[in-house]
C-alpha cells in the first residue's frame, strides 16, 4: 500500500491579506493561496474566518485537494496580532475548527518571516512597513526580538515613525514662517494650509497607517538630496541599525552574519537603503560617530507563509 503523503500548512496572517502555503515533508511547495485580512487583534472573527478558508482553500484546490478531506501532519498559522492573548486562544479554537491536523502551532508573523528569508539558518530579519521589529537565530537555537512594540511603544525606524517626525518638522517650519520643500511637500500630500489643518487630516480617521503613507514622499526627497528629508531617513535608518545590532549582540552572532530587509518601507528610496547598509549622512547636530560598518545583506529564500509551513514541519518533527 502506498504510503500516505505527509502534508504541511503555512498560514501567514497580515493586516491587508493572508497568504497560505502547502509544503510535502521534502519541503516541496504543493499549494499556494491568499485571503483577505489576517491581524487576528484587529480583524473582526467572520472576516478572518473567511480569509483563513479562502486562502486555504485555493491552496489545497492547486494541490489537488477538498479541504473537508484533507488532514495536515501540521499546521502554523503565523499571524499579525499575536500578542493579544485573549484574541489568539479565540483563533486557535477557530483554526481548528477549519483545519483538520495531528499538530497546531500559532507564532508571531516575524517568526515565520525569518524561517522563510533563511530557511533556518542563523540570520536576522529587520521588517520595516508601517511599524519595525528586528529578529534573530543563532547557530544554537536561540532567537531574540528587538523592537515590534507598535507606534505608541515603539517600532522606531518604521513607516509611522518617520511619518510622524516629518508632520513634527512641517509644523515647526510653518510656526517659523520657512515653509522648505520637504513642508510644502507635506502640506500637498494632506491638503493642508495651515497648521490646523495638519491637526485635522492627522485626527480625522487616525490609522497608523495613513501617517506612514508620508513616508515614499519624504524617501524621494532624500533620493534628490534634500537635507531636511535626508536628516530625516537617515534617523529612521539608524534606528533599524541600532535593532539589528541588538540583535546581533544578544545572540553572539558573528559581524557578517545576513541581514535580510523586509517589508514595503525598503522601497521608498535609494538613500535610505545605503543609510541601514553603511551609514555616510551625519545628521546635523549629530556626532561623527557611524559605527557598527557595513551589513552583510541576503537575499530571502521564500516568503513568510512558506516559513510558517517549515515551522509546522519542524513541530512535526521534533515534536514541539
Amino acid at each position: 500500500m502506498k504510503e500516505r503523503i505527509r502534508l504541511y500548512l503555512g498560514i501567514d496572517g497580515g493586516g491587508t491579506k493572508t497568504a497560505v502555503t502547502i509544503i510535502t515533508d521534502t519541503r516541496a511547495v504543493v499549494g499556494e493561496g491568499t485571503g483577505g485580512p489576517g491581524n487576528i487583534a484587529v480583524t473582526a472573527e467572520p472576516v478572518l474566518r473567511r480569509s483563513v478558508l479562502e486562502g486555504v482553500s485555493q491552496a489545497c484546490a492547486i494541490a489537488g485537494l477538498e479541504i473537508a478531506d484533507t488532514h495536515f501532519a501540521g499546521v502554523c498559522a503565523a499571524m499579525a496580532g499575536y500578542s493579544d492573548e485573549e484574541r489568539r486562544q479565540r483563533f486557535f479554537e477557530l483554526l481548528k475548527g477549519l483545519v483538520k491536523a495531528d499538530r497546531y502551532r500559532i507564532e508571531p508573523d516575524y517568526v515565520a518571516a525569518y524561517w522563510g528569508a533563511t530557511l533556518g539558518e542563523p540570520g536576522i530579519v529587520v521588517i520595516a512597513g508601517t511599524g519595525a521589529v528586528a529578529y534573530g537565530r543563532n547557530a544554537e537555537g536561540e532567537s531574540y526580538r528587538e523592537d515590534g512594540l507598535g507606534y505608541l511603544l515603539g517600532d522606531r525606524g518604521s513607516g509611522f515613525n518617520l511619518g510622524l517626525h516629518t508632520l513634527r518638522y512641517t509644523l515647526d517650519r510653518m510656526k517659523e514662517g520657512n515653509v522648505d520643500r520637504l513642508a510644502a511637500a507635506v502640506l500637498e500630500f494632506t491638503g493642508a494650509q495651515s497648521q490646523s489643518g495638519i491637526v485635522r487630516w492627522l485626527y480625522g480617521d487616525f490609522v497608523p497607517a495613513k501617517v506612514a503613507e508620508l513616508a515614499p514622499v519624504v524617501g524621494a526627497l532624500a533620493d534628490e538630496g534634500d537635507r531636511a528629508a535626508r536628516d530625516l531617513v537617515a534617523k529612521m535608518a539608524r534606528c533599524l541599525r541600532h535593532s539589528v545590532r541588538q540583535v546581533r549582540h544578544k545572540l553572539w552572532l558573528p559581524r557578517d552574519v545576513p541581514v535580510y530587509m523586509l517589508g514595503g518601507l525598503w522601497n521608498i528610496g535609494s538613500f535610505f537603503r545605503s543609510e541601514f547598509i553603511q551609514p555616510t549622512w551625519r545628521v546635523e547636530g549629530e556626532g561623527d560617530d557611524l559605527s557598527g560598518g557595513r551589513f552583510l545583506i541576503g537575499t530571502p529564500h521564500a516568503d513568510a507563509a512558506y516559513g510558517a509551513a517549515l515551522l509546522a514541519l519542524e513541530a512535526s518533527l521534533t515534536g514541539s
